[in-house]
């Protein structure tokens, strides 16, 4: 490549990559579901100690501690990919010994919830759309990508020798501009009480629409 198309591909390329940036976030946000109004018991943020650093919304949730079936059926896991014994068959090793799965999985926004966090996992899927339309509610459920694994059940409580978790989502952070940012660092100081509206798209990607 001679020196002068170096030179037009180094100036055209970042205006090109921006604009595709751009297009992706604009097709994400315009099918937008309602927003979700998190509080400091759903969000952990994190951030560094001066005004300069970046600051990041961490979601928090919580296993229902009275669901005692499990949110996650064994057909469900084998439908995600897990090898996944009925009821309670013999637990092998290799039954918990599995790669986690990525899924779409639908968390509850419960005002009741006696637990830190009110965002209660209740479905996973491997169907986007599906689990779009059994919870079309944005306000009162979240509906996004994550990863879900297989631990044992104690025998204790075992109603199956294994059962399925939300190890993560998928995104788990979420950036917080810094108007909003500068805001919370200010409130921290003396109050810990917040709430963020967030709103998920039509690719599952979160983004932060006010704060107070």
């Amino acid at each position: 490549m001679t020196p002068w198309r170096s030179f037009i591909v180094a100036l055209v390329l970042p205006p090109l990559f921006t604009a595709v940036v751009l297009i992706d976030v604009l097709r994400n946000r315009a099918a937008a579901r309602e927003p979700v109004v998190l509080t400091e018991r759903e969000i952990s943020l994190s951030s560094g100690s001066d005004e300069n650093s970046g600051m990041t919304a961490w979601i928090v949730w919580t296993e229902d501690p009275g669901e005692r079936d499990g949110w996650i059926t064994p057909a469900t896991l084998r439908s995600l990919g897990f090898d996944a014994p009925d009821g309670l068959s013999p637990l092998r090793p290799e039954n918990v010994r599995q790669l986690q799965r990525r899924a779409y999985v639908a968390l509850e926004l419960r005002d009741r919830q006696p637990t830190r966090s009110r965002l209660v996992p209740v479905e996973a899927s491997s169907d986007r759309a599906a689990l779009l339309a059994k919870y079309p509610n944005g306000r009162t459920h979240v509906v996004t990508a994550g990863f879900i694994g297989l631990r044992p059940v104690p025998e204790t409580s075992r109603r199956a020798s294994v059962e399925g978790y939300l190890v993560s989502l998928d995104p788990r952070g979420i950036h917080v501009p810094e108007q909003f940012a500068t805001m919370l660092r200010r409130r921290s100081a003396r109050d810990r009480r917040f709430t963020l509206s967030v709103r998920y798209g039509s690719q599952l990607e979160p983004w932060i629409a006010d704060a107070q």
